[in-house]
């Protein structure tokens, strides 16, 4: 197996506007202000039968359409095949806007300056990774990741803590590295105004402190997970103090055990929902009505926080008379891990099933991938947090599709 990998640039050069929370700031203003350079980060593996390449991007996440366009791209520029290119979004909420959607679908902006400057420097920035690679030996390490964050909705609920890392080593260098842990990467607060790769991308640069290396870091089933109740403040300090918590514990990983994936097979899986929704419109009035009272009183910035969105949410859901989602689903078998790809936020008792129904050693879930589709959260849920307004999924759809997954498992 041979692998290269690359750090490209997609800092904007222009303002922009930030995706992620809605509020009045947010949507007056636009920023090209950067804390830090934010990356598309490039890992492509060739293996016996095959290859893939895997692309990790600074943003809130891609739409269908938008993640199509850049693949198309790729595929006139390099030897490769559509199906053999992922786009995974880490999910920040002060990513810029141009290539995301929200729950609903809706684009926070259509960009097409900065998409099309940030396709062509994709495609540039893949010279060296499709020019040469490096054998190398796969090995996977795994940790929990406790006291930074859990299931934010109900703190006694279950939370997937499980964070593996995949090395690819020639002999004892390492040569790029993939992170794989389930939380949302939301520790900067609504009304930042700096483009930032939030969470995800700080724990990625810790990383790179200390190893030289870049690693592309994707998250899992975190739907349902953040910092929310280990929080002491929502600004950059606070970003520092937890991605160098999480950071420390990634590099604690002490035991990595060699696995084979020399060869990949690709499957698919489809699922379709599809409905009327002007059914529900009375009941999403009634909801609307008792939050835009909430708002009039609320005081605590995490409720009112919720609360905008919720009401964003359900106004765009009043505008919406028919959903009809075609969601895929790629499966990435290697002899000794699985990894599962998936198109929106997923809750982690999902992943929990997921994982003790599939045959492979190893298995990584991969949301935010290829496409949008919002929130997928178990039945129980609805009508008790927030997730559970700001998704067009029906309630025990999920799990009719996660059953029908299972057998592909």
């Amino acid at each position: 197996m041979l692998v290269s990998y690359a750090s490209i640039d997609i800092t904007p050069h222009s303002p922009v506007k930030l995706c992620g929370y809605i509020n009045d700031v947010r949507a007056a203003q636009r920023t090209q202000t950067a804390h830090a350079p934010i990356y598309a980060m490039a890992m492509r593996l060739v293996f016996e039968n095959s290859q893939l390449l895997i692309l990790t991007m600074d943003i809130l996440s891609i739409a269908k359409h938008r993640a199509d366009a850049l693949k198309q791209r790729i595929l006139h520029e390099y030897p490769i095949q559509e199906e053999e290119i992922c786009i995974h979004a880490i999910h920040t909420h002060a990513g810029p806007s141009g290539f995301s959607v929200d729950a609903m679908g809706k684009e926070y902006e259509d960009n097409e300056a900065y998409r099309n400057d940030v396709i062509s420097r994709i495609c540039e920035g893949l010279k060296p990774v499709f020019a040469k690679g490096t054998k190398v030996q796969a090995s996977i390490g795994k940790t929990q990741i406790h006291g930074f964050y859990d299931n934010r909705n109900h703190a006694d609920n279950y939370y997937d803590a499980d964070a593996y890392v995949i090395q690819f080593k020639k002999e004892d260098t390492l040569i790029a590295e993939l992170v794989n842990l389930n939380v949302h990467s939301t520790v900067l607060g609504p009304y930042n105004m700096e483009i930032s790769y939030d969470l995800i991308g700080t724990i990625r640069e810790r990383l790179y402190e200390q190893q030289g290396i870049r690693p592309l870091v994707c998250i899992g089933t975190s739907a349902d997970i953040s910092n929310r109740h280990y929080r002491k403040g929502n600004d950059f300090q606070e970003l520092e103090r937890t991605a160098k918590g999480i950071s420390e514990l990634l590099l604690s990983i002490q035991n990595f055990y060699e696995i084979d994936m020399h060869t990949l097979k690709q499957d698919t899986f489809t699922y379709t929902i599809s409905y009327d929704n002007r059914i529900q419109f009375p009941n999403y009035q009634k909801e609307l009505d008792v939050i835009r009272i909430k708002l009039a009183a609320v005081q605590d910035e995490t409720k009112k926080k919720l609360l905008l969105s919720s009401r964003d949410k359900l106004e765009s859901k009043l505008k919406i008379d028919r959903v009809h989602k075609e969601l895929t689903l790629t499966l990435l078998r290697f002899p000794d891990i699985l990894i599962v790809t998936f198109p929106g936020e997923l809750t982690s008792v999902f992943g929990k099933y997921i994982k003790a129904t599939s045959k492979a050693p190893h298995t990584i879930i991969m949301t935010c991938t290829n496409d949008h589709h919002g929130y997928f959260l178990e039945q129980e849920q609805y009508g008790r947090c927030y997730e559970s307004t700001a998704t067009l999924i029906p309630e025990g759809e999920t799990e009719k599709m996660i059953k029908e997954l299972g057998e592909y498992l």
